[in-house]
C-alpha cells in the first residue's frame, strides 16, 4: 500500500467506476484512521495519503506544553521546535508516526471499508443516473415471463413489471422489447429499484412526447389525461402558438403520430381533444367521438350539466359500460347527464 501501485489501482477504479482518485483517497484516509482508532483507542491521529507517491503517512496530533504529563497527547516545546521552528505553547503539532503501528488488522479493515464505500458510491451514482428517467417512457427488455410479473431490464438494471401494471389482454415473450413508464426510482440496500407501469395515464403522455416534438418543445401542452387501461384514454391538449393546432399535431399527417402510440397500447382507444376554459365547449369536446347538439349548465357551483345528443349518438356518447361518459366527467370535472333529443 506504500507504493505507486495504490495510485495505479485507484486510477483504474476511476476509469471503471467513475469514482475520482481524490474521492477514493479521502475514503481510504478516513477508513484507515477509523480502523487504527478502533484498534488502539487513540483519537489524536491523522492519516494522509500522498497524492503524488501513494505513500501512507500517519501523524500523531500533540499539544505543545511546557511540561509533558501524557506522552500520547502532549509534546514538549523543545521537541516541538524540532518539528516546527515557530511552535509555541498551545499549538497542535503533527508528529510523524511509524506506519507499522497501524498493523495488518487495521489495514485489512481499511480495505474492507473502502470496498464498502465504493459500493455505496456506485449505488448512489446509479441511483442518480436512473432517477433522471422518472416521468419518462423508456425501452425495456423482457428477461422472463411469469404469471404474476415480467422480469425486465432497463439499461443495466433489472426490475419487475407486475401483472397489475400490464394493459389488460397483453401477452409477452422473452426477449421482447417493450416500452414502460418510469413512475419512481427508490433507494434500496441492493441498489436503486425502478418502479414501472404500462397502465399509468402518464404512460400515454410519455408515448405522445416520443412522437410529438411540439410537446417536447413546449408548444403543445397536455393539460389533463384520464385513462381506463385497455379501454380508452382521453387527452386534453392546448397550444401556446395560435398557428399550431394541438389536436392535429398529436394526430400527425394521416394519423401517423397517433398510430405509433396506438400500436403500443394495442386495442385501447385514444381521444385527443382540445382543452377549453369554456365548460360548455370543454364538455362537448370531452364526449368525442360523439357529436353533441347542446350543453346546458344546470349548476355552476356543483358543476352539473346536461348534454343533448341525437338519438343515434346516445350510445356513442355514453360508451360501452358508460366508459366514454365516465372519462369525460373525470376529464372535465363536471357531472354530465346525457339526454337524447328526439326531434334532432
Amino acid at each position: 500500500m506504500n507504493s505507486p501501485m495504490l495510485l495505479e489501482a485507484l486510477r483504474e477504479l476511476e476509469k471503471e467506476k467513475g469514482i475520482s482518485v481524490d474521492e477514493s483517497i479521502s475514503i481510504l484516509e478516513k477508513a484507515i484512521m477509523s480502523a487504527y482508532k478502533n484498534k488502539t483507542g487513540e483519537r489524536n491521529v491523522e492519516i494522509v495519503i500522498n497524492r503524488l507517491s501513494g505513500e501512507i503517512e500517519a501523524y500523531q496530533l500533540l499539544e505543545v506544553v511546557e511540561k509533558v504529563e501524557n506522552e500520547n497527547l502532549q509534546i514538549s516545546l523543545e521537541e516541538a521546535l524540532k518539528i516546527k521552528p515557530d511552535a509555541v505553547v498551545g499549538d497542535i503539532i503533527k508528529k510523524k508516526m511509524n506506519i507499522k503501528k497501524l498493523g495488518r488488522f487495521a489495514v485489512q479493515v481499511a480495505k474492507q471499508v473502502l470496498i464498502q464505500k465504493i459500493r455505496e458510491i456506485e449505488k448512489e451514482k446509479q441511483y442518480e443516473r436512473y432517477s433522471e428517467l422518472v416521468g419518462r417512457v423508456v425501452v425495456a427488455e423482457v428477461l422472463k415471463v411469469t404469471p404474476e410479473w415480467l422480469d425486465i431490464r432497463i439499461g443495466k438494471l433489472e426490475t419487475h413489471l407486475p401483472k397489475k401494471e400490464w394493459i389488460p389482454g397483453e401477452e409477452f415473450e422473452q426477449s421482447d422489447l417493450i416500452k414502460v413508464y418510469v413512475r419512481e426510482v427508490k433507494k434500496d440496500k441492493k441498489g436503486p429499484k425502478i418502479i414501472v407501469s404500462r397502465t399509468d395515464p402518464e404512460f400515454v403522455v410519455g408515448l405522445l412526447k416520443l412522437e410529438v416534438p411540439e410537446i417536447e418543445q413546449g408548444i403543445v401542452e397536455i393539460v389533463k389525461v384520464v385513462r381506463e387501461p385497455g379501454v380508452r384514454t382521453k387527452v386534453a391538449v392546448t397550444s401556446k402558438d395560435p398557428k399550431v393546432d394541438p389536436v392535429g399535431a398529436c394526430i400527425g399527417h394521416e394519423g401517423s403520430r397517433i398510430a405509433a402510440v396506438l400500436r403500443e397500447v394495442k386495442m385501447e382507444k385514444i381521444d385527443i381533444i382540445k382543452w377549453s376554459d369554456d365548460p360548455k365547449e370543454l364538455i362537448a369536446n370531452a364526449l368525442l367521438p360523439a357529436s353533441v347538439i347542446d350543453v346546458e349548465i344546470l349548476d355552476y357551483e356543483s358543476k352539473a350539466s346536461r348534454v343533448l345528443v341525437a338519438p343515434n349518438q346516445l350510445s356513442l356518447a355514453i360508451g360501452k359500460a358508460g366508459q366514454n361518459a365516465r372519462l369525460a366527467a373525470k376529464l372535465t370535472g363536471w357531472k354530465i347527464d346525457i339526454k337524447p333529443v328526439m326531434n334532432a
